[in-house]
C-alpha cells in the first residue's frame, strides 16, 4: 500500500488562543501570539505505528509531509516542494501531486479546512480515499480518525490487512456566523477508529434539556470559578447563569458572573491558578466527543488537580442513544489526563434524570 501524506502545518495552530480555526488571518495572529503548531507532531505519532517497515511515504518536502516522516522514522519519497510559507493552494497541488505519484490512501493532517482543499483537490469522484488525522480547531467532517493514535492503528492494520471497504462521507465546515455548512462527500475507509460527521441540530431544546441547565446553573451561582465549554447546550447554562455568553467560546464565571468570556487558554490557566474550576462540558452529535473538538482552549492543566470530580456534562438523552458504540471520547492532547478521563461518569439528561456513559481516550 503507498501512502501519501499531506501535513498542514499551521493547522489547530489558533486553538488554544480561542480563535476558532486557523484560515486565512487567524494562523498568522495565532503564531505572532507565541503559538505552536503541532499538527507535525501528530502527523509523526500517527506514523509512528508503522515504524520499522520499509513503507516510503509519498509526502511535500519539508514541514508539509517529510519532517513528520523522518521524525517516525520513515523514509519520504518526495513528490511535491512549497515554498516557505504554506497556504490552501499548497494542499490543493500536494494532493494532486499525490494522486499523480500512485498514492492508494491520502492522509493528512489538518482541520476541516484543510478536508476542503484536498476536496477542492480530488473532487468528488475520485476513487482514493482519504483519512484525516486531527489535527484542527473544529474537525467537524466524518473523515476524521477519532485521535493520532487511533489514525495509526488503522493505517498498522491496513499495511497488513489491505484497506477495507470505502464509504461517501460528508465534509463539513463551520461559515463565519457560526452556520456549518456541507461543502461535498469523499471516500473515506470503513473503520471504527473514524469518527461520524457531527450530527445536524434541529434548533429546538427539549424542555428536559432547559430544565437541567436551570438547576446546574442555580448549583453553579456560589462557585468561585465556572469554565462553560462551547455549543447551543451551553450556552442554555450560560443564559440561565449569568444572562449572557458566547455561542462558539469558552467562558468563565464567578460566583454567577462573567469574569473571561471567549476565554484563551492563557486566560484559564490563570484564572484557575489559585481556584480549582469546575467545569461544565457538552457532548458533539454524533461524534460523542467531550474534549478535542472546538474546545481546545481548555487546558489540560486545569482538568488535572481533581479530573471528574469538578466535570458537569450535559446532553439530551436522544443525543446519547444515538452515538455510535453507546461511549463519549476525550482528546486532550495530553495522554495521562485521557487516561484519568476515562470510565463512566454521570450525564444529567434533565432536571431529575441522568445517564450513565463510558469514556474513553479517542
Amino acid at each position: 500500500m503507498r501512502v501519501g501524506l499531506i501535513v498542514n502545518p499551521i493547522a489547530g495552530v489558533g486553538g488554544e488562543l480561542a480563535l476558532k480555526g486557523s484560515d486565512g488571518d487567524l494562523a498568522h495572529r495565532a503564531i505572532a501570539a507565541g503559538a505552536v503548531p503541532a499538527a507535525g507532531a501528530r502527523a509523526a505519532q500517527a506514523l509512528a505505528a508503522l515504524s520499522g517497515r520499509a513503507l516510503p511515504i509519498l509526502t511535500s518536502a519539508g514541514q508539509m509531509g517529510e519532517a513528520s516522516a523522518a521524525a517516525a522514522g520513515l523514509a519520504a519519497e518526495i513528490v511535491h516542494r512549497a515554498g516557505a510559507v504554506t497556504d490552501s493552494a499548497d494542499t490543493v497541488a500536494c494532493a494532486r501531486a499525490l494522486v499523480r505519484a500512485g498514492a492508494d490512501l491520502l492522509l493528512f493532517a489538518g482541520g476541516d479546512g484543510t478536508a476542503r482543499d484536498v476536496l477542492a483537490a480530488l473532487g468528488a469522484d475520485s476513487p482514493v480515499p482519504v483519512l484525516g488525522i486531527p489535527s484542527g480547531v473544529k474537525m467537524l467532517s466524518g473523515v476524521f480518525a477519532t485521535s493520532p493514535r487511533a489514525a495509526g492503528a488503522a493505517l498498522a492494520t491496513w499495511v497488513e490487512r489491505g484497506l477495507p471497504p470505502n464509504r461517501l462521507v460528508d465534509i463539513l465546515d463551520r461559515d463565519a456566523d457560526g452556520g456549518i455548512r456541507l461543502h461535498g462527500a469523499l471516500l473515506a475507509p470503513e473503520t471504527m477508529m473514524r469518527q461520524p460527521a457531527k450530527a445536524a441540530r434541529d434548533g429546538t431544546p427539549e424542555a428536559g434539556l432547559r430544565a437541567a441547565a436551570r438547576l446546574l446553573a442555580a448549583e453553579l451561582r456560589t462557585a468561585r470559578l465556572v469554565v462553560v465549554g462551547p455549543g447551543a447546550t451551553m450556552m442554555m447554562v450560560k443564559q440561565e447563569l449569568a444572562g449572557m455568553g458566547t455561542l462558539l467560546g469558552v467562558d468563565a464565571y464567578c460566583d454567577g458572573m462573567p469574569i473571561a468570556l471567549d476565554a484563551d487558554a492563557a486566560t484559564l490557566r490563570r484564572l484557575a491558578c489559585d481556584t480549582p474550576a469546575r467545569i461544565v462540558l457538552g457532548v458533539i452529535g454524533g461524534q460523542g466527543f467531550l474534549l478535542g473538538r472546538g474546545n481546545q482552549q481548555i487546558p489540560a492543566a486545569i482538568l488535572a488537580p481533581h479530573v471528574r470530580a469538578g466535570l458537569d456534562i450535559i446532553a439530551s438523552a436522544d443525543k446519547l442513544a444515538a452515538l455510535r458504540a453507546g461511549e463519549l471520547l476525550v482528546d486532550s492532547g495530553d495522554s495521562r489526563i485521557d487516561s484519568l478521563l476515562s470510565g463512566h461518569v454521570r450525564v444529567r439528561t434533565g432536571a431529575s434524570t441522568s445517564m450513565m456513559m463510558r469514556v474513553r481516550a479517542a
